[in-house]
């Protein structure tokens, strides 16, 4: 058998973000940063698949938000194979037969495990697949609620807040050129406006990781040009000279720029000299529903 005859990784991928019809993931910011007392800034369930060095758990997580549908209770589910899974998540399969490893496989049920700890989702057996569904993913254990159900023509920005990675995160590849640091640090920077200040050191309490996994992502995101850096100089009456100077990030094609100024970008924030040619539609979203290969309920745009 040929290799090319074998449906690989990206094949894999880019077969169900076919089938799916969309080509955003609308991920409610809580998963990055929550709210708590007094609306204080705390992490997310994205922190702890940092923390235990879970990217294959992320992969996985973030392509079952992308591909999952409603079913007839309301939930969003897929029931693919665990094979699939392995091949999607980057297992190895033998190049001659196409039969993928059972460490591949073990892989998969242990991302499930740790995803159904975090309470970000839950299974049942369905004949020879596993169903698996989505949860709120801040978390909670709620059950997901898709960011356009019960309210037609709603845009995102008009919801509590949603990260919208576009699915060019696939189709570029960058699922595969990025660490895991950069990964986390770029669903960070898709919840912020542009000319957003991100300090290293509030990244433990702001995000729940560490001040240097924080600045590596910043770094890597920057040498693949992601990244738009300037400087910036405030007043701090507690500095010995009475002033601090501050990094403002923006990001760029194709995850950027955004469109929308930071709370935080300074008054002289130039931006990125990049043509703003990057900006999507507002798109008005509905639940979606799909009866096998059909869709008869999809995203609009405007």
């Amino acid at each position: 058998m040929d290799t090319q005859d074998i449906a690989d990784r990206q094949y894999t991928i880019e077969h169900y973000l076919n089938r799916s019809g969309r080509d955003t993931l609308p991920l409610d910011r809580r998963f990055v940063q929550r709210r708590v007392e007094n609306n204080r800034p705390a992490p997310g369930p994205l922190a702890e698949l940092v923390r235990r060095g879970r990217e294959t758990a992320l992969e996985q997580y973030l392509l079952l938000h992308a591909v999952a549908s409603n079913d007839d209770e309301g939930r969003f589910d897929v029931r693919v194979p665990a094979t699939t899974w392995a091949r999607a998540i980057g297992g190895y399969f033998d190049p001659t037969t196409g039969v993928v490893e059972a460490a591949a496989l073990h892989a998969v049920s242990r991302n499930w495990r740790l995803l159904r700890e975090l309470r970000l989702i839950d299974r049942e057996r369905a004949g020879r697949h596993a169903r698996v569904w989505l949860l709120a993913d801040d978390g909670s254990g709620a059950p997901y609620v898709h960011p356009g159900e019960g309210a037609l023509g709603k845009t995102l920005e008009n919801g509590p807040g949603y990260v919208q990675l576009p699915f060019t995160y696939w189709h570029g590849r960058w699922h595969e050129r990025l660490s895991l640091a950069a990964k986390a640090v770029l669903l960070i920077s898709l919840a912020a406006g542009d000319g957003f200040a991100l300090p290293y050191g509030k990244f433990p309490d702001w995000y729940g990781i560490s001040a240097s996994t924080g600045e590596r992502g910043l770094t890597e995101l920057r040498g693949h040009e992601l990244l738009h850096r300037e400087q910036h100089r405030r007043p701090d009456p507690e500095s010995p000279v009475g002033f601090a100077d501050v990094y403002h990030y923006e990001l760029l094609p194709p995850f950027g720029p955004r469109g929308k100024r930071s709370k935080s970008a300074p008054l002289l924030y130039a931006g990125s000299p990049q043509p703003k040619t990057t900006a999507r539609p507002r798109r008005s979203i509905v639940a979606t529903r799909r009866s096998g290969s059909k869709v008869t309920k999809r995203r609009s745009s405007k």
